[in-house]
């Protein structure tokens, strides 16, 4: 083990500001609050912050409250535009979960947020692993077990990165619901980086292993959903099999459950919907 070793999770709830998002792909800053008066409007709208809140408490947060290694700190940043009643219930969700750390944050760019907070937590950035998390998915209970140990055979390297590969994507409507098996290394899930000066958000996540050294994990899975109002566009039926997802089996999936995801209440199994594979009906 390496005692100076940190590890920080970041996840943007309905976060305004550059990043990897398309909308601000490559757009002068002369046009930038157009464009976030635009996605308050997304990203407040009430259906959405609905299902996010949930998926946050009874996904995300879950798994992380679950965590076997609990040494660790999970930054939450939100637009300090959120609406009030919004944010009173973020504050109320995370303050459940003693390894998060939660900012509301003016229109600006999610690596300096996570520089800055590392600044204020006293951390030097080349000795911490980063990861990134969205407030739909959910990661194994022991990913941050087994990230520490693949960190610590690489520590020797300054820069480096690892990826838990396996996705359960989880359709949540439309005409492809379902839950599918998807091997998709250094897909945005859990997607962790050590760097000197740069951060998880630095790249596009599936740049990273072309720009470092990285270990892909196929046995700590994730959970990711996907509901169609996020920045990818829904999926049909070819595009799934175009990028190799598959139907995940009634036991494939109780095994999984069981092995990694245990933690997951009742809300939690309907809201990737598991509920209708690993419960008995009465």
């Amino acid at each position: 083990m390496h005692d100076n070793m940190n590890i920080l999770g970041v996840c943007r709830f309905s976060m305004l500001g550059r990043g990897d998002w398309k909308a601000y792909r490559n757009q002068p800053d002369d046009k930038l609050e157009e464009i976030y008066e635009e996605k308050a409007r997304e990203l407040f709208a009430p259906d959405r912050m609905e299902n996010r809140l949930a998926t946050f408490e009874h996904l995300t947060l879950k798994s992380l409250a679950a965590q076997s290694d609990q040494d660790f700190r999970f930054l939450v940043v939100a637009s300090d535009r959120l609406p009030a009643d919004y944010r009173e219930r973020l504050v109320r969700i995370c303050a459940g979960v003693k390894a998060v750390v939660l900012r509301f944050v003016p229109p600006t760019h999610i690596s300096d947020v996570i520089r800055e907070t590392l600044a204020e937590l006293a951390i030097a950035p080349g000795d911490t692993l980063q990861f990134r998390l969205d407030d739909d998915d959910c990661v194994s209970k022991d990913f941050i077990r087994r990230a520490r140990r693949h960190a610590t055979a690489m520590w020797e390297n300054q820069n480096f990165a690892i990826s838990f590969a396996q996705q359960y994507y989880c359709v949540t409507d439309g005409p492809t619901e379902g839950i599918y098996n998807w091997y998709s290394p250094f897909f945005s899930a859990g997607a962790m980086t050590r760097h000197r000066d740069r951060t998880v958000f630095d790249w596009g996540h599936y740049q990273i292993p072309s720009r470092m050294v990285s270990v892909t994990d196929p046995h700590f899975p994730n959970i990711v959903t996907h509901r169609g109002d996020n920045d990818t566009p829904r999926h049909e039926a070819r595009i799934l099999k175009k990028r190799g997802m598959v139907p995940a089996s009634v036991a494939e999936l109780r095994r999984v459950r069981e092995r990694h995801f245990d933690f997951l209440d009742d809300e939690g199994l309907a809201l990737c919907r598991l509920d209708q594979f690993v419960v008995e009906p009465t």
